[in-house]
């Protein structure tokens, strides 16, 4: 086990934030960034102002002050949906317009097209981000956990689409140059054991949603969480509704033991990761960027992960024996490796699915090593546009370090020493 971690992250800290008090370069470009959460995410109103992207400490409006010449904004999409539900959601919350999954889409998987035709009360209809948005006027996609496979998959429906699955998706003549770049920070690029090991979802989505309720410092702000599950017909909080009301109402919708592969538990899987990865593929004219973290140690006797002490109590479990510290494949579709090295993560995704999705597996079920391209540059070196640019292992971090949710770690430094990197591109 790694000895001293607070004292190794607070000097981690200290140099980043002495760093982030020099001027950034010259920028290259000033395309806008878009922030995008993960699983169990929420907005910026939400959580009576504890923050998805930085806790306590409000990192776009940081990130907005250090760069007055460049857009960053927070993108809000369905914490519990599929990745093409959120990659469509992401793209009308960034145009503008009102939401519509695609009528293939919709067909396909049983729930509304268009929400706004079914409710009529504005939640899916958005005046847009960055309306400019378009193959001259480019994004830097900087995403957390689920966000990154909903990012890609986005950029892979710009470039066809839509196609081959439900052509036409978008109103406007999309292609792979609406993106500049794509962050996946902490992102199961290929999937997460933990997917395998939760049997009920329910109560696992219910401790995520108190338990970061809680981090608010009250069971109020837990009154301002949106499932935002309106395509399945499941409609906001009620103003008869308590919270605890709210959440059983959605919790108890058949859709969660409906066996329906168009939600999140699916598409963070390992099958659901490699079918992705099938047909979501790296633009050449887009920059991949990825980082690892890894909050767990080897035990010296088993070889099993085991969470470090100071891991978010959230996700403790879950690093360790019985849940993805010594996951043994099942006969369910994984990868062919060694399975021992799933072990080390991050408490919610393995520290191997980080770098790059390296895995797909086609429509027949078959299983093969997906081309792809992975440049080190943790210890500096130039980007390379449609490759994998992994700027390295944060050991130490767990799944919700990196994203602010910790005092040691200065999350605004290492941010902005990211978009410095963005803004030379």
């Amino acid at each position: 086990m790694k000895m001293f971690t607070p004292l190794r992250v607070l000097l981690a800290a200290l140099a980043l934030s002495l760093l982030s008090g020099i001027q950034p370069a010259q920028a290259g470009n000033n395309h806008p960034v878009i922030l995008v959460h993960g699983f169990a995410g929420f907005g910026p109103t939400e959580m009576l102002g504890y923050k998805y992207w930085g806790g306590l400490t409000n990192l776009q409006s940081k990130l907005q002050a250090r760069y007055p010449d460049q857009l960053v904004k927070t993108a809000v999409v369905g914490p519990f949906s599929s990745n093409w539900d959120r990659a469509v959601e992401l793209f009308y919350q960034i145009k503008g317009g009102c939401v519509d999954y695609g009528m293939l889409h919709a067909n396909t998987h049983g729930h509304l097209r268009k929400p706004e035709e079914y409710w009529r009360n504005g939640r899916t209809c958005h005046p847009g981000l960055y309306p400019a948005w378009d193959a001259n006027h480019p994004v830097h996609f900087v995403t957390h956990s689920m966000g990154g496979q909903t990012a890609r998959m986005l950029v892979q429906l710009l470039a066809g689409n839509g196609a081959p699955s439900n052509p036409g998706l978008f109103p406007f003549a999309t292609s792979a140059a609406w993106a500049k770049s794509v962050t996946t920070i902490s992102t199961p690029n290929d999937g997460t054991t933990l997917a395998y090991r939760v049997v009920d979802w329910v109560p696992v989505v219910q401790q995520l949603v108190t338990g970061i309720a809680g981090l608010t410092g009250g069971t109020l702000a837990a009154s301002i969480y949106d499932f935002k599950m309106d395509q399945w017909r499941i409609g906001p909080r009620r103003s008869t509704e308590t919270f605890e009301q709210y959440v059983n109402r959605v919790m108890t919708w058949p859709l969660w033991s409906s066996g329906i592969k168009d939600l999140s538990p699916f598409d963070l899987s390992p099958a659901g990761a490699m079918v992705e990865n099938d047909w979501v593929h790296d633009q050449p004219n887009v920059t991949y960027f990825s980082v690892s973290t890894d909050s767990s140690y080897r035990g010296l006797l088993t070889g099993w992960s085991y969470p470090n002490l100071d891991t978010n109590p959230l996700i403790f479990l879950f690093v360790g024996p019985g849940w993805m510290g010594n996951f043994v494949p099942d006969g369910r579709p994984f990868a062919p490796v060694n399975h021992a090295s799933w072990y080390p993560n991050d408490g919610v995704v393995n520290t191997i699915s980080h770098k790059a999705p390296t895995w797909a597996m086609n429509a027949a079920g078959n299983i093969y090593a997906r081309p792809v391209v992975i440049k080190d540059i943790s210890r500096g070196g130039t980007p390379q546009a449609g490759a994998w640019n992994w700027k390295g292992l944060m050991d130490g971090y767990d799944h919700f370090d990196i994203i602010g949710w910790t005092l040691f770690f200065d999350s605004v430094g290492w941010y902005k020493a990211h978009v410095d990197q963005l803004r030379s591109l």
